[in-house]
């Protein structure tokens, strides 16, 4: 529902706490009089600025946790979550965060129900605040198009396809670590669009998920993926990969409309999920500030620098750069470069639907059969 519905349904008592909080429970003491009061106080788009200009760090990263997660409803759990996710050793408690939000209209407490009360966000006040987000931001970092880009969409879903027919005209042995032999490696990937080399034996290779360390940055995912969704069987004892009943399936039934490119997107979000724990927060930003046209890397880097933390080796530039590589390649964007060496990116329309449709918050972290998040040597 709407701000202004919102208040209609909220009971005199909600109301006042929020008039006093916005200093204007003076101006009348009926329901009316204050729904009115509130919705001249916060009309402005100039007022609305001013309550941004007014926030802590803290009160900051929950309101844009609460905007860019596109879910309707949300439990007392889900919000003091992102409490927990915006207080950074300050004074505020996660509790206090969640008290503040009620006394802005940020949150306004709904559909009870099973001994708990879901929370609900006004969707107009939710969309005026990504507007404002993205014009107090989004100025700093436009860019004209660069001289050079690549654009991966749709790609990764084909070549998905072709890893599965291949499986399925040839047989692909394992070694007895479980990976495929580099000389099956390069015919494979000799079949999909974008090449890769095979990773190399030596020195030290950090990544996320089950066969990083053992295959390039782009086949690990789409191979984890085929594995996570059961489309591929590992037959240790044999030392053979298989297709399976629902990998044939899936070959003879392959479609192009875009579903199994948003369901690498989703796994994708949650096989990364353990180490760039707000990934959801940072693949929102990407999209609030570039999409409809080029904008800096840099630029966005210092928007999301609060949200990524060192992991391992890699520190918050490494895991930023990790995070558009993979946009890339899910053909979420195109990243491209100025002539003179500066890095730019946009989101490509198909990218756009599917990260402003997934709220990205919700999905769950992967189950550790499917996840070995950890540096390998």
């Amino acid at each position: 529902m709407n701000f202004a519905d919102l208040l209609t349904y909220a009971d005199i008592d909600h109301l006042k706490r929020m008039a006093s909080h916005y200093g204007c429970e003076r101006e009348s003491h009926s329901k009316n009089g204050l729904i009115t009061s509130l919705l001249y106080h916060l009309g402005g788009s100039s007022r609305l600025r001013g309550e941004l200009d007014s926030l802590t760090p803290a009160q900051f990263r929950f309101l844009q946790q609460l905007c860019f997660d596109s879910r309707k409803l949300f439990s007392r759990e889900d919000l003091l979550g992102k409490g927990r996710s915006a207080v950074d050793g300050g004074e505020e408690t996660p509790r206090d965060l969640l008290i503040l939000g009620l006394r802005k209209g940020w949150i306004f407490p709904g559909v009870t129900g099973r001994n708990r009360t879901l929370f609900e966000v006004p969707e107009d006040l939710r969309q005026r605040y990504l507007r404002l987000f993205a014009e107090v931001y989004r100025g700093q970092g436009e860019m004209s198009e660069p001289a050079v880009y690549r654009n991966e969409e749709g790609l990764l879903a084909e070549d998905l396809h072709s890893f599965l027919l291949f499986l399925a005209r040839q047989e692909v042995r394992l070694t007895q670590d479980g990976a495929i032999y580099r000389q099956q490696q390069r015919q494979i990937l000799k079949t999909f669009h974008v090449e890769e080399e095979p990773v190399e034996g030596k020195g030290w290779r950090f990544g996320f998920g089950r066969r990083y360390h053992q295959y390039p940055d782009r086949f690990s995912l789409l191979y984890d993926y085929a594995y996570y969704k059961g489309y591929i069987l590992e037959e240790e004892t044999e030392g053979v990969l298989r297709l399976s009943e629902s990998g044939l399936g899936k070959i003879h039934n392959s479609n192009h409309d875009g579903e199994e490119g948003r369901e690498l997107y989703r796994f994708w979000l949650r096989l990364y999920r353990k180490p760039i724990p707000r990934i959801a927060v940072v693949v929102k930003w990407i999209d609030l500030l570039a999409q409809g046209g080029w904008y800096r890397s840099r630029e966005v880097k210092k928007v999301v620098g609060d949200w990524l933390d060192t992991y391992y080796y890699e520190t918050g530039e490494d895991l930023f750069q990790r995070i558009l590589k993979m946009m890339l390649h899910l053909g979420l964007a195109r990243i491209g470069e100025t002539s003179s060496g500066e890095q730019g990116l946009r989101m490509n329309v198909t990218g756009h639907r599917w990260v402003s449709g997934i709220s990205g918050f919700s999905d769950r972290e992967l189950d550790a059969k499917y996840l070995e998040v950890q540096p390998r040597g």
